[in-house]
């Protein structure tokens, strides 16, 4: 689901990709030819999430961010299967 969080929504390209039952929450960014796949929480509560072009967040993954510590991730990047990513870039 997407949800907006104190008024702000996640930003998709248009040709990226989200799961159904994937989870994009507030401050979330995801550029062209990306993807995110089942189950997978991208919580931008805090500060922005970036996924790069053509990068993916794999089946049931959690990313979230800390105050002053944004999560960018590059172009081409695969986040594997259950991965949880903390306030890292």
């Amino acid at each position: 689901m997407i949800y907006a969080l104190d008024g702000i929504a996640p930003q998709i390209a248009a040709d990226a990709w989200v799961a159904p039952d994937a989870n994009l929450i507030g401050k979330v960014v995801l550029e062209p030819e990306s993807s995110v796949w089942f189950g997978a929480t991208l919580r931008g509560d805090n500060e922005e999430i970036r996924l790069g072009r053509g990068s993916n967040i794999q089946e049931n993954c959690v990313l979230h961010t800390d105050m002053g510590y944004p999560m960018l991730i590059g172009a081409d990047c695969t986040i594997g299967h259950k991965a949880m990513l903390h306030g890292c870039t």
